[in-house]
Parts: C-alpha cells; sequence; structure tokens
C-alpha cells in the first residue's frame, strides 16, 4: 500500500475590498450600489507546484516532482481534484516512480461540522503497487478555523480496491485524518497532515502517512514549498520496506494568485534604492544549502553547499569560494566533489587590475584525486557598479594535479570571465567561465562554468536556483569528460 503523498498548497484569492465614497445625491447613491458591488470569490483556483534535481556526466542522476491542484468553493461547499507524479533514477535505474490522484468534497453544516466523500488513485512502481483506490464518505469537526489557524479531524467508512506484489484484494476500511495549518505572519504559513486508512476488520492492514512543511511567498503567483513526508505501510509487498521517508523542496506557481500577504504595492522586505550606487565595500557573503532526502524503499540522498564571500576596498578586492556536492543511492556513492578558490586583486583607476589566485578541486567520482592551480592575472572591469558587474582577466599559471591515480604538472594559461546582474530589487544573477589551456598541449584543457539566479525572500534570505558545468578534455580512463547539476536551494546573505 505504499505510496507518495504531498499536499498541494491551497491558494485563495485576494477579494478587493469594496472602496465606495459617500454619495451626494439620490442618483449618485444608486450609481454607488450599482457600480461598487464586491468582485465575487472566483469558483475555481488552480495551482501548480515542481521541484527539480539533475545531474549528468560522471554522475547521472535526475528526480523531479510535479504536482497540480483545482478547488472549488461555493458559500458551504468545497471541493479539489488534484494530481502528484513524482520521479527519479541513478544511473537509468529508476528510485521513484509514483502517481496519485485524488479529490474530495466537503459540505459545511456549520461553522464547526461538515460532511464529505473523497475518492484517492495511487500507483507506485517501487513498492510494488500496481493500483490502490480508496472511496467513501467522511465527517469532520474545526477545532479552530480562522484568518491565521485553522485544524480539523475527520473520520469515516470507506472501501479500498488494489493490487499490490501481484496479489488483488478489496476490502472495507476507515479513514481517520487531522490537518493543521498556522500563518505566522503576511509571508510565512506552516501545515501539517495525517492519514490513517485501516482495513476495517483487521487494523494490522493499515497505510499511514503523516507530513509536515513550509510555504514561503515570494511573489503573487510564486511560493517556496519545503515538505516532509513519513508513510508506514504495515503490510507491503513482499521484499520491500514498511516505512518511506522524503524530503522536497520546489516553487509553487498560482494560476490566479496567492492570497494577498503583504500590502498592496509592496511585494518585498527589502527597501528599494532609488537610484544605482557605487559598488558596496566591506565585506560581503553568501552560503547556500540544497538537500534532498529519500530513505526506505527509495534510498537517495543528495547534500550540496557552497559558500562565496568578498572583500572590498577601493583599491583592493578579495574573493573566496567553496563548493561541496555529495549524492548516494542505495548506500553507494554516485558524487563527491569539492571546489575552493581564493583570489586577490590590486585594482588600477576602478577598472584595471592584477591579481593572484590559488585553485583546489577534488572529484572522487571523476578519479580526480587533487588539481591545485596557482596563477596570477590582468583584468579589467567592462562593467563596474552596484548594480552590474562584468570583467574579464587571462595570466599564466601551473596546475598540479592526479588523475586517474597518474600525477602530472604542467605549465598553464588561465582565462576567466565573471558577471553578476542585480535585476531586480529581488532578482539577482550571478555567472562565471574559466578555462585552464595547456601551451605545450592543445587537447589538454579544462572548462568550467556556472550560473546562479536568486529570488530574495528577506534582505538576508533568498531561493536559489543553480547551474554547474565542467568539462575535462583528458579525463581519467573509462570517465567521463563533462559533468553538470542542476539544484535548487536555500541561500543565506550576510
Amino acid at each position: 500500500m505504499k505510496s507518495t503523498f504531498l499536499p498541494p498548497i491551497l491558494s485563495i484569492v485576494v477579494s478587493l475590498p469594496l472602496l465606495a465614497s459617500e454619495p451626494s445625491s439620490t442618483g449618485d447613491f444608486l450609481n454607488a450600489l450599482t457600480v461598487t458591488d464586491p468582485p465575487k470569490e472566483p469558483l475555481w483556483e488552480v495551482t501548480g507546484a515542481a521541484s527539480i534535481g539533475l545531474s549528468k556526466g560522471n554522475a547521472d542522476a535526475t528526480n523531479y516532482g510535479l504536482q497540480a491542484l483545482a478547488t472549488y468553493k461555493k458559500d458551504d461547499n468545497e471541493g479539489h481534484i488534484g494530481a502528484d507524479f513524482f520521479f527519479s533514477e541513478n544511473n537509468g535505474i529508476a528510485t521513484t516512480n509514483s502517481l496519485r490522484i485524488y479529490s474530495g468534497y466537503n459540505h459545511h453544516l456549520s461553522d464547526k461540522w461538515f460532511i464529505g466523500t473523497f475518492g484517492t488513485f495511487l500507483t507506485d512502481e517501487i513498492a510494488d503497487l500496481d493500483y490502490r483506490f480508496d472511496g467513501g464518505m467522511t465527517i469532520g469537526y474545526n477545532f479552530f478555523k480562522n484568518e491565521t489557524t485553522r485544524f480539523s479531524l475527520e473520520a469515516g467508512p470507506g472501501y479500498t480496491w488494489e493490487d499490490q506484489g501481484g496479489v488483488d484484494d478489496h476490502y472495507f476500511s476507515l479513514r481517520l485524518a487531522q490537518k493543521f495549518e498556522h500563518k505566522f505572519n503576511k509571508e510565512l504559513k506552516i501545515w501539517q497532515s495525517a492519514i490513517l486508512t485501516p482495513e476495517a476488520s483487521d487494523f494490522d492492514n493499515s497505510l499511514f502517512i503523516a507530513e509536515a512543511g513550509l510555504e514561503i511567498l515570494l511573489t503573487k503567483e510564486w511560493s517556496l514549498r519545503t515538505a516532509l513526508r513519513y508513510q508506514y505501510d504495515n503490510t507491503p509487498a513482499g521484499g520491500r520496506d514498511k516505512s518511506d521517508l522524503l524530503l522536497l523542496t520546489g516553487l509553487s506557481y498560482s494560476l490566479g494568485g496567492f492570497k494577498e500577504r503583504a500590502d498592496p504595492g509592496r511585494m518585498t522586505l527589502k527597501p528599494e534604492d532609488d537610484e544605482p550606487g557605487e559598488i558596496k565595500m566591506g565585506w560581503s557573503t553568501t552560503a547556500a544549502m540544497n538537500f534532498s532526502l529519500a530513505k526506505g524503499n527509495s534510498d537517495n540522498l543528495f547534500l550540496g553547499a557552497t559558500v562565496d564571500s568578498a572583500y572590498r576596498e577601493k583599491e583592493h578586492e578579495t574573493f573566496m569560494s567553496l563548493a561541496y556536492s555529495f549524492s548516494e543511492n542505495g548506500g553507494e556513492t554516485s558524487a563527491d566533489s569539492l571546489r575552493t578558490s581564493i583570489q586577490h586583486n590590486r585594482v588600477f583607476n576602478d577598472s584595471y587590475f592584477v591579481g593572484g589566485s590559488l585553485g583546489y578541486f577534488r572529484d572522487d567520482i571523476a578519479d580526480v584525486g587533487y588539481r591545485l592551480t596557482p596563477g596570477a592575472a590582468l583584468g579589467y572591469y567592462l562593467l563596474k557598479s552596484d548594480e552590474v558587474t562584468l570583467s574579464v582577466e587571462a595570466g599564466p599559471g601551473m596546475t598540479f594535479e592526479e588523475v586517474g591515480g597518474v600525477s602530472d604538472d604542467f605549465f598553464s594559461m588561465i582565462v576567466a570571465e565573471k558577471f553578476t546582474w542585480e535585476i531586480s530589487d529581488k532578482l539577482t544573477l550571478s555567472q562565471h567561465l574559466t578555462g585552464v589551456f595547456d601551451p605545450s598541449d592543445s587537447q589538454n584543457y579544462i572548462l568550467s562554468a556556472g550560473a546562479n539566479l536568486d529570488t530574495d525572500i528577506t534582505p538576508n534570505l533568498a531561493w536559489r536556483v543553480a547551474f554547474a558545468w565542467t568539462k575535462d578534455n583528458t579525463p581519467a580512463a573509462t570517465r567521463e569528460s563533462a559533468d553538470s547539476t542542476l539544484t535548487t536551494g536555500i541561500a543565506v546573505k550576510f
């Protein structure tokens, strides 16, 4: 009875307040009554959510989740229909592949009591569940139901049809469910739910799903969602685990916009600058983390961490960076790499600079024991302001490395391009491209590129989408020459 369950976001489109000036005559009064009727809340609302992770090359892994939800509300009636699909694979082998289609309808008898019906279809290849269909009726009670908090319980009879592990079965079942949601402020809310579905005549045959998560509003249409789901199937298919744990982070989009959680015209906590300013001096540091986890029948772990720090004075600047990634599938490591660098520049006339740098790289999967690249550079800022910087640089260096168990060192030329752009008060793009070339061997070169897109949640917290690409034209034997990753996660600025 395994299934993947991730409650989607329930969005509400804001109703505009009635704005009517005091009528000065009977005609004006009648016109006001006609024109200023409050707009009705739409009967249907549509929301979608997605999460993605990608690694290609020596580490070959893909995982993504897709969700859709349509909700209906009119008077004392409310309903919904939705779908969740989750898929992941490692080295061409599927580790998660599940689909859930669900629907429900409730009629409120009062502010507290409601009755309803439900239906759910589940299929999960990894849990050996060909299908499971649950349908039935419930009666529920709202302990809290206001603008900030909602807590409800419901229970009722149902019927289950399923084919798991090649065995068909059908039986009377029960549904016991609990839901909780709380809004801390205009941008942040948490939610939690738990559902127990036992066979009516045998409580040992039961499925339990519990979930908790948070949602952060980014714009009127977009929000950030992180959820932790735990599932326990007391009678799994033969050879399958009873429990599954899944951590997901992704973006959600509302077709009609989420309920307003900020004053009109103020969709960010970060103050706007009236005019572009000069580049900021002193220290600035950004640390980012992305993490995904699946335990049980799907056994996957991914951890990524980056730290970028810069110190600027009028004539001096220092840049430091560190990036680490690790992934594991079924207890076997599928990615393990570390990249770090430091560079100091002496700036002349705000545009030209000379500098020295030192880089270090290690990648166990690509069989790179170490790669050390000290160098010097002459560079030029094509653009340099608080909003946009674009620089190019080139210079000589040395490369010391051990690849495939073979040590080597050679004189090299290093060429780099770096770009940052504060697109708006909430959106920042950064990008870089670096090449290390062996002048004595045109086939011996290494290219690396990366790009980060940060969306500010608060002045110190951002949602990051990151892409990284590396090409080693002379890789270790049996290794791929190119590696690429696409990840999402949280970035902290200080």
